[in-house]
């Protein structure tokens, strides 16, 4: 069984924890937590950013070199191969500095991977544009996200705002060991009542 923090707090008013004294007391209650996942542990400095304009790398057929708004009074550069990016298309940007949580085949890096300025056959790219897996996700979870290519947000997204929070990877995950003559335990309801 797995339930979210969030879940919880929002069905128990006023509870304020951290995961480690949510996990403490609920295993104290008698349901036992067998671990938990701060999702966004490997994240960092990752926004929306809204592709503005998109030129063709002058020395590589399958990169594109686009100018990306993160929110900032200057676009930023970013060269990618991703096929589906277009203009107009609002995507989680990872900034100078920032962290993802693994690669594009869905592999996790165990304190994430460090994104740098560098440059790409000779063109300056300031960060990057992410695919879901590259979040640490999944399209089990994320069912929208395309099968190869960049994560591509709704056009309600903000930009300028935090990818991680909008996609809800602000949250914590706990896995519990329910016993058989705990059903009660077997809804986040039951969880929260607990």
């Amino acid at each position: 069984m797995n339930t979210s923090l969030k879940w919880i707090k929002a069905l128990v008013p006023g509870l304020d924890c951290t995961a480690q004294e949510y996990t403490d007391a609920m295993t104290l209650s008698g349901s036992k937590v067998e671990s938990y996942e701060q999702l966004d542990a490997d994240l960092d400095k990752i926004v929306i950013g809204q592709v503005k304009k998109i030129e063709r790398h002058p020395d590589a057929d399958k990169l594109v070199i686009c100018q990306v708004d993160i929110g900032e009074p200057e676009l930023t550069q970013i060269v990618t191969g991703a096929a589906n990016v277009f203009e107009g298309a609002k995507v989680p940007v990872v900034l100078d500095g920032g962290r993802v949580a693994g690669g594009h085949d869905g592999t996790k890096t165990p304190g994430g991977i460090k994104i740098k300025k560098g440059k790409l056959r000779g063109i300056e790219s300031n960060g990057m544009m992410c695919s879901i897996e590259e979040l640490g996700q999944s399209r089990e979870m994320y069912p929208e996200a395309p099968e190869y290519g960049i994560y591509i947000f709704s056009d309600d997204a903000v930009v300028g705002e935090s990818a991680i929070h909008a996609l809800g990877l602000d949250d914590v995950v706990f896995e519990y060991e329910i016993t058989s003559n705990r059903v009660d335990c077997y809804s986040v309801i039951g969880i929260a009542r607990e």
